[in-house]
């Protein structure tokens, strides 16, 4: 039987010792005269966190030299493909079990470093005893990776203890998108990072920041962006449409079955689906549009209001005929719901040969399965995984703690919108240049649609209209109609390679190029966030921002004032200490 297709591939970083090609040298291996490339940590290796590797691996000249997660297997898994290879020589400081013991570890590296150059004293300068300097300095430092960077692809919710661990090491961080899942912690992160909210001054954090926000850098959308402020195809915008398509399966095994199903554990969908259709929205269009590329005050929205339910996924909708089933496997109406999930995993997944994703997802180890007793043994362990369900005595923390891939769409403890609209509103905004002319950026809007109900998959449809011509998204093409000519034409964007119309490539390409220029340029973090990151802790948070004030006005059926809001929400946002005084515990030398 042939092997399930794997979500990641066989490619690591490891390189043979003789080859019949040319390759280029490994890390730590470089020619004298070569910068050595930026080194990388990435910290959760579900997924998300593979999908990352991969783009390290494929599309940059980064190297992972190593791999946090508290579940062996993925570390192995991970670390066999990208870090060290499929003969497991490692290195210390490649593999960690989580984050807390990377940072231990880093702490007494560095330790180590400081005794090794001074021969003696800690990092607040005193003086460290003779067993002290001994102990530091047993490790040998030859064979100990170094760290340059570090991605984060964690739960949603651990991302504002990690990113305020982290940031007193001074390392370069890229976050997986939500920042967080609250506005309290999004600000908590960018207090961490030393951001000011308030504009005009650079961030106070020493190292690049970046969020996987990866619709700014797909092929097609750099495309748009260029089309508007450079070319000036359509004139200003008047009006942009937008449309998230989740797919009606991925939403089922995703929103109402997996971990995005319930707010109070992951948070609204607006957030934890569309962050990233809300922020390229904001990027479009409080983007400045001065000729001389220089940063600007952004042009902030004025009002937004959205409205949305759970329309469909609930227990009043449940077929009459599937009675009081609570799973699909013991359900009579099984044979005749498209959201079966025997349908969605077995028979559409598994027996077509799909493999990887969702399949794996239920069943992490199905590649090992297949291998140990081909497709019966995978089947069988499959139906096993759909047949769980929980009970009204299963505990809550048992309950919420997993995911239930096989349990009834209508019969989930799931909460979430399937069908939400934004529509956001810009006034007329007049600022002055530094020659002393004043320029009005005109007032414009956005709408964006969220969709549980469509056949595909992550798909996005996009009206751009402007003063003189629009922009319309059709597959991996755009259409441009001039106004000005009468004339209809075709824009096509580069080749789009790895997950997420390009975005994950680009994303990586993007942080990683930041990385180096800082490493070895010699460039100042804050040109390279403009430069590579392309956009500001404070951009970020920003659009984060959008989506909660977007969901405050759907929960409160009122229109919200985008300028009060932020200042209520966002500015006269305070706390006694920060959270990484108050909880790490952790004292860390400085880089």
């Amino acid at each position: 039987m042939k092997k399930l297709k794997s979500l990641l591939p066989s490619k690591s970083n490891h390189k043979p010792t003789t080859t019949t090609q040319a390759s280029p040298p490994s890390t730590h291996d470089l020619p004298p005269n070569k910068p050595k490339s930026a080194c990388f940590l990435l910290i959760g290796g579900g997924s998300r966190g593979a999908a990352l590797a991969n783009a390290i691996n494929t599309a940059t000249n980064g190297v992972l030299v190593s791999i946090a997660d508290p579940d062996p297997g993925r570390r192995l898994d991970i670390g066999r493909r990208y870090v060290w290879g499929k003969d497991n020589s490692k290195k210390e400081g490649q593999e960690f079990a989580g984050w807390r013991e990377f940072i231990e570890w880093e702490s007494a590296r560095r330790r180590r470093e400081s005794v090794s150059k001074d021969g003696g004293g800690d990092d607040n300068g005193a003086a460290l005893s003779q067993n002290q300097v001994e102990t530091e300095m047993t490790e040998p430092k030859s064979d100990i990776v170094t760290i340059d960077a570090v991605i984060i692809a964690t739960p949603d919710r651990t991302h504002l203890e990690i990113v305020a661990a982290l940031a007193p090491l001074g390392l370069h961080i890229m976050c997986e998108k939500p920042l967080a899942t609250s506005l309290t912690d999004c600000l908590e992160i960018s207090r961490s990072l030393g951001a000011n909210l308030r504009g005009g001054e650079e961030s106070g954090h020493p190292s690049l920041f970046g969020i996987g926000h990866v619709m700014r850098y797909t092929p097609i959308n750099q495309l748009v962006h260029r089309l508007i402020y450079e070319e000036d195809a359509i004139g200003d915008i008047v009006a942009v449409e937008h449309t998230e398509n989740v797919g009606w399966w991925h939403f089922a095994h995703s929103y109402v079955r997996g971990n995005w199903r319930n707010q109070a554990t992951s948070g609204p969908t607006l957030l934890t689906k569309s962050c990233h259709d809300i922020d390229f929205l904001m990027w479009l269009l409080c983007s400045p549009t001065n000729p001389d590329g220089k940063q600007r005050k952004p042009h902030t929205p004025s009002t937004v209001a959205s409205f949305g339910a759970l329309t469909h996924f609930k227990r009043a909708r449940k077929p009459l005929a599937a009675g009081t089933a609570t799973n699909c496997l013991s359900c009579p109406a099984e044979d005749t719901c498209h959201f079966s999930a025997k349908k969605i995993y077995l028979d559409t997944g598994l027996r077509m040969g799909l493999g990887g994703w969702p399949v794996n997802v239920v069943v992490p180890e199905i590649e090992d399965l297949f291998d140990e007793g081909g497709m019966k043994r995978g089947e069988e362990v499959l139906l096993q995984r759909l047949g769980e369900d929980h009970t009204a005595d299963t505990p809550k923390d048992v309950r919420e703690g997993r995911q239930w891939y096989g349990r009834c769409v209508y019969e989930s403890d799931n909460n979430v919108c399937d069908d939400q609209t934004v529509h956001i509103a810009w006034e007329d905004d007049t600022v002055t240049l530094e020659g002393g002319e004043s320029v009005t950026r005109p007032a414009k809007s956005a709408t964006f649609h969220m969709t549980a109900f469509a056949d595909g998959v992550c798909t996005k449809r996009t009206r751009i209209l402007g003063t003189k011509g629009e922009i319309e998204r059709r597959g991996g093409v755009l259409a441009v109609c001039d106004f000005r000519t009468g004339q209809f034409y075709e824009k096509k964007p580069g080749p789009s390679f790895g997950g997420h119309g390009g975005g994950d490539y680009g994303l990586m390409r993007a942080f990683v190029d930041g990385v180096d220029a800082v490493r070895n340029r010699g460039m100042g973090v804050h040109e390279a966030q403009e430069k590579f990151i392309g956009c500001t802790v404070e951009d970020i948070v920003r659009s984060h921002a959008m989506v909660f004030a977007a969901e405050e006005a759907r929960t409160s059926n009122r229109i919200v004032d985008w300028g009060e809001w932020w200042k209520r929400n966002v500015l006269e946002f305070d706390t006694v200490g920060t959270f990484l005084e108050e909880n790490s515990g952790i004292h860390i030398p400085v880089k």
